[in-house]
């Protein structure tokens, strides 16, 4: 519980940084998406399951691929889906009460 935790963590940041990178008005820098990228490969070597893992390595395509900052925050919002549906780790919700 506690490396999804710090997984969803991790790729929370990621998602900001991303999303501060599409709205900055001044170029970034050819820094920036290196620095990505390593946290890219850093974040799918995490995850906990092999869709999650491609998920991100999909993001690190886009980014790769020199698509924009929106194409590679959309990948990185389908693996929090995945994250939040709880259906790549095997993680289901606990059974409601019965009365």
């Amino acid at each position: 519980m506690k490396d999804r935790l710090e997984f969803t963590q991790r790729l929370n940041r990621l998602i900001a940084r991303v999303e501060a990178w599409n709205y900055a008005e001044t170029d970034a820098g050819a820094g920036l998406p290196v620095e990505l990228a390593r946290e890219l490969r850093a974040l799918a070597a995490a995850a906990a399951s092999p869709g999650l893992k491609q998920g991100v390595r999909r993001a690190q395509d886009a980014l790769d691929d020199g698509l924009s900052a929106e194409a590679v925050a959309a990948a990185l919002y389908r693996v929090r889906a995945e994250l939040e549906a709880g259906g790549p780790q095997g993680v289901s919700p606990p059974p409601s009460p019965s009365r």
